[in-house]
């Protein structure tokens, strides 16, 4: 059961459950995009300083790939494409946020 929801096979017959996922999905993605990345889209230098600060070697190269894991990820949310990958690399980016930079 948990195999088949990870990896899609999971059935869902309901044209409202499939209606609900669609618009978590979506607002989902277009809020980290927006409200999450577009900030950070190109990283400025307070952000590439606080990247560094974490301790991250190369914080130009780690912050443009914590803004496009935010700004470009979302949109590959809301869009449906990718959707997996995408919100794996928005979670390792914000679980890097809550833990390090906010901890």
């Amino acid at each position: 059961m948990i195999k088949d929801f990870l990896f899609g096979t999971a059935l869902i017959e309901s044209t409202s459950a499939h209606i609900g996922l669609a618009v978590l999905r979506v607002y989902t993605g277009l809020s980290m995009a927006l409200a999450h990345g577009l900030g950070k889209m190109p990283p400025s230098d307070g952000f590439i300083e606080g990247t560094g600060a974490m301790g991250f070697p190369l914080p130009a190269a780690f912050a443009w790939l914590a803004g496009f894991s935010e700004f470009g990820g979302g949109l590959l949310l809301a869009l449906g494409l990718m959707t997996r990958p995408a919100a794996f690399f928005m979670g390792s980016t914000m679980i890097v946020a809550a833990f390090i930079r906010h901890g």
